[in-house]
């Protein structure tokens, strides 16, 4: 579907809209990034600045789709497909089952897939659920990861398939056993929501819902179907010269899977239904609630759903980078399970991991890539300072003007630029 773009004054008009405050250097910085950043204005910018774990400063620019009335302004409880932000959100609640034993992360995963997961070239070697979290399991994404319902996970893994094959999901011929080389995948999270449905008895994206977003009070969900306010859904557009292309989330809503195929799904084959690696919809404020959470170690507002030792855990690095070790086109030099540090540590491109120019942090969290949207999850475990933000309306994938001084895009290191002074006398 294509939708004709609108002018620069009417994203200006849609972004002064969504501030009562007077307009500061940092909300002219960000309507320059929406209407410059890219070769084609930007459809939405959302973004919030933390300091202290408090919302020192917001940003709401832009549409979050258009309708027969009109474009419908972005704001704090737009919800965004935030892409592989929801690995952060997943890997949550994996944690809670090992909090309470049923997932061992040192475990060969093949105990809890019920199939046998092995590297051909490495038939000995486990790849356990840790691995699968820090991207250094030996498996990649190929040419595709997700499967319907009527599909098991397992044919990904297939004997049929062989090396060369543009299916096969196993690296090859590298010489790089499971556990000591990083390369991105997002199938080994298809896998996580498989483990995490056989050991909780749940589909991946109820047992998020109940045991993960309701207890935290976030909006959104993993099901597009299912959400409490569906009406607050964005609908991710890529801007091409023709005008605005819909990439996903258009309204009305269909479901992703017919009703049919979902009823005989049989729980723990296929954990790909609700994409565990990137399709978690989610608002700001709920990005803002879950910032906090982490902070504070794992409680939000007198509720706790993790130890402090298991935030410790997804947040410390068990990989590192260190010149021989991997290969990443993203702005990620270290990572634990699903979340990265931006420590200004040279990535595999050689460029040093720091979002602004003068950073000098230590940022925990994750990016987003995905549907012509970057997302940014960011926050120092120190000083509860946080860059939370989604950016929607890219060019096509590959086609965006690449950053200036690092791995992320020229738009983000932008974005983060213009938070990175922002709220400075908030108490």
């Amino acid at each position: 579907m294509i939708i004709r773009g609108l002018t620069l004054a009417a994203l200006t008009v849609l972004s002064s809209a969504a501030h009562a405050q007077t307009p500061t250097e940092t909300t002219h910085a960000l309507d320059r990034v929406l209407t410059q950043g890219e070769v084609r204005p930007l459809a939405a910018i959302a973004a919030v600045r933390l300091r202290h774990g408090r919302v020192a400063y917001s940003y709401y620019g832009g549409f979050a789709r258009q309708s027969p009335d009109g474009a419908v302004p972005v704001g704090p409880q737009t919800l965004f497909r935030i892409a592989s932000i929801s690995k952060v959100v997943t890997t949550i609640g994996l944690m809670e089952l090992v909090e309470q034993g049923k997932i061992d992360l040192d475990q060969d995963a093949s105990d809890y897939l019920g199939f046998r997961l092995r590297n051909p070239d490495f038939p000995q070697t486990p790849i356990t659920v840790r691995m699968l979290l820090n991207h250094t399991s030996s498996i990649r994404d190929a040419d595709g990861y997700m499967l319907p319902p009527d599909h098991r996970i397992s044919e990904f893994f297939d004997a049929t398939r062989k090396p060369g094959d543009p299916g096969y999901h196993f690296a090859h011929g590298d010489g790089h056993a499971p556990g000591t080389w990083f390369e991105y995948c997002n199938l080994c999270y298809g896998l996580v929501g498989t483990i995490m449905e056989r050991a909780s008895g749940e589909r991946f994206d109820h047992y998020q819902q109940t045991h993960v977003l309701d207890p935290l009070g976030i909006d959104g969900g993993y099901n597009r179907m299912a959400l409490a306010h569906p009406e607050r859904l964005a609908t991710l557009y890529s801007h091409q010269f023709k005008g605005w292309e819909a990439e996903t989330d258009t309204q009305p809503l269909t479901p992703s899977w017919n009703a049919a195929s979902l009823a005989s799904y049989t729980l723990g084959t296929n954990g790909t239904l609700f994409s565990p690696q990137g399709g978690l919809r989610i608002s700001m404020e709920g990005l803002t609630r879950l910032a906090r959470f982490m902070l504070g170690h794992g409680t939000l507002d007198g509720r706790t759903l993790l130890s402090a030792r298991s935030i410790d855990l997804m947040q410390t690095p068990s990989w590192q980078y260190d010149g021989r070790n991997g290969d990443c086109p993203y702005p990620i030099a270290s990572y634990g399970l699903s979340m990265a540090r931006l420590t200004g540590a040279r990535d595999s491109s050689g460029r040093e991991t720091r979002p602004y120019k003068g950073y000098s942090g230590d940022l925990a969290g994750h990016l987003g890539d995905a549907y012509s949207l970057h997302s940014g999850f960011w926050y120092d475990p120190a000083t509860g300072d946080g860059f939370l933000f989604a950016a929607d309306g890219f060019p096509d994938a590959g086609q965006e003007r690449p950053g200036a001084y690092s791995s992320f895009t020229r738009v983000e290191e932008e974005i983060f630029t213009a938070l990175a002074e922002a709220g400075t006398s908030a108490p």
